[in-house]
């Protein structure tokens, strides 16, 4: 992803720090052979007020406790290990960790443990709550570019409109356990969230295999290099003009950047839907800059120089409006033309108008 969210904004965890240390208790007095404190007194008590009401909360805990007292003390303890271990995201995320799935338990405690979390992930909206609002405000005002970070161009929305979408970082089919942890939520746009990363297993690849993936939560900002692209050598435009053979580069070949390519299809919709879409107009743009700017350039050098100069302006802006791959874009150029590549000189003078 291209950068990370405040780690401040999963404060307010206390939901899902509450269900962990409800089924924490119900294990420990069934292994202690004691029944399980009637509900409310179930709930820890710093929590109580907040969700004695919650009858939908109190039926599914009960489910939980009826299919867990039908086990033995070892698979008791298999979920246990698992509700633990889902929720070490970080660890998780590095491959310093593992967990079992929901299937991997045994089969009587899999609906228990979905509809108890998923329930609990859907009150998490809920106003008197306010958990999910929260959450999205403290990174929507964290970060200067409200876009999603996982392709850079899907505008976010401001506190108060719909809701964008909370992705299950870890897929809530597999590791329902961490299914409210706001550790594992990540606001995420539409088409990242619906049409690539679906339910796919972010800890593990098709044929199984574990994978490093990044951290949403601690994660830097990633830079966009086009610079080995070679002008001229790409497919043809919608109106036949010759367009450049990318090489989307993010500076690593690790397997953070291997993982989040793979599930989000990054440099595939880089290509298909921005770069080539885009770069016709972008040296239009680029046209009018020096058009109606303070000048126009009248030689190699001076359009070279604004070429570097535009270049500055688009990495001014950050992510909005793709500015960071334009900025990327010209980056190549400026390098191209700087290296005498009078192909692609003769090219943009043609854009800008420069008759020298």
């Amino acid at each position: 992803m291209l950068f990370g969210y405040p780690i401040a904004a999963t404060a307010e965890n206390w939901l899902h720090e509450c269900l962990c240390e409800t089924l924490q208790l119900i294990h420990t007095c069934i292994e202690t052979g004691k029944s399980p404190p009637a509900w409310p007194i179930l709930i820890p008590e710093t929590y109580r007020n907040r969700l004695q009401r919650r009858t939908g909360l109190k039926n599914r805990l009960e489910t939980y406790q009826t299919a867990l007292a039908k086990l033995n003390a070892k698979k008791r303890q298999q979920i246990l290990q698992a509700l633990n271990d889902q929720n070490k995201i970080a660890l998780l995320l590095s491959c310093q960790h593992d967990c079992e799935t929901i299937q991997d338990l045994p089969q009587i405690i899999h609906k228990p443990v979905r509809d108890l979390f998923i329930y609990a992930f859907e009150i998490l909206k809920e106003e008197d709550l306010g958990i999910r609002d929260q959450h999205y405000k403290v990174i929507y005002d964290a970060v200067s570019d409200h876009i999603c970070p996982f392709c850079g161009y899907e505008d976010f929305d401001a506190p108060g409109a719909r809701r964008e979408a909370l992705d299950h970082y870890l897929s809530k089919e597999k590791y329902a356990f961490a299914a409210a942890n706001l550790r594992n939520l990540v606001p995420m746009g539409n088409k990242c969230n619906s049409r690539y990363k679906l339910a796919q297993d972010i800890l593990r690849k098709d044929d199984g295999t574990r994978r490093k993936s990044f951290d949403p939560y601690n994660h830097g900002t990633l830079t966009v290099s086009l610079d080995n692209s070679q002008p001229f050598a790409g497919k043809r435009g919608k109106t036949g003009e010759q367009l450049p053979k990318w090489n989307i580069d993010f500076g690593s070949n690790s397997e953070e950047v291997a993982t989040w390519d793979d599930v989000f299809h990054i440099r595939e919709r880089y290509e298909r839907d921005v770069l080539n879409e885009g770069f016709t107009s972008y040296l239009r743009e680029f046209g009018n800059y020096c058009k109606y700017g303070d000048s126009v350039p009248t030689s190699t050098e001076e359009l070279i120089d604004a070429i570097r100069k535009y270049t500055s302006y688009q990495e001014s802006n950050g992510f909005k409006d793709k500015a960071f791959l334009k900025a990327a874009v010209f980056r190549m150029l400026h390098r191209h033309c700087q290296n005498g590549d009078e192909r692609l000189i003769q090219f943009i003078k043609n854009v800008v108008g420069v008759s020298v």
